[in-house]
């Protein structure tokens, strides 16, 4: 069985200069959120690899193509996208000052985030040409992925009147009943 595991830790647990609570870094010795523990078989941590744990444990969901389906390759490698070039420029935009040895120069390493993160997501934006999904019709989780990191704080200024097919995309997303259950449960229905 797959169990969600609430662990209360102080603030943000993924800044360094904040201390970490012992009993989530017994879950994610990075510190770092998300986490999840596993029944039986301790916990695993990393966004792109719970969503892959997630979508192979209940394949009845339809989140993920099967093992022999050819878009297996494409899931993989949206999730992969997502979470190795789009969610770290998301970080040095939120955090600049964490890419810098010089504080001075944070506004610098923002400025330059941004412009990678408007080329990537105008990259996504054009695959998401046979869409609506990551997938072509087919909805994935990657998509889900992609809702996230899209509404993630606040993203970059004006990306759902740059990118119109990403904004589409993330509103079928938050359409889904599962979706709006799961923004309602956390408080962050619009």
């Amino acid at each position: 069985m797959v169990r969600a595991k609430n662990v209360q830790f102080p603030g943000d647990v993924t800044s360094p200069d904040k201390p970490r609570d012992p009993a989530f870094l017994k879950l994610n010795p990075s510190g770092k959120v998300p986490a999840l523990a596993i029944d039986g078989a301790g916990a695993i941590y990393e966004s792109a690899a719970i969503v892959m744990y997630l979508a192979d444990r209940h394949p009845a969901a339809g989140l993920a193509p099967g093992v022999d389906d050819p878009s297996r390759g494409l899931y993989y490698q949206w999730l992969a996208h997502l979470t190795n070039t789009l969610q770290p420029a998301y970080l040095r935009y939120y955090y600049p000052d964490r890419h810098t040895a010089n504080p001075a120069h944070a506004p610098e390493v923002q400025a330059r985030a941004q412009e990678e993160l408007w080329t990537i997501w105008d990259r996504i934006d054009r695959a998401l040409a046979d869409g609506p999904y990551l997938l072509g019709r087919r909805f994935a989780a990657c998509d889900i992925y992609l809702h996230m990191l899209s509404t993630w704080r606040e993203p970059v200024p004006e990306l759902a009147a740059r990118c119109g097919k990403v904004a589409r995309c993330a509103e079928l997303v938050a359409a889904r009943p599962a979706v709006q259950r799961m923004l309602r449960q956390n408080d962050m229905a619009a």
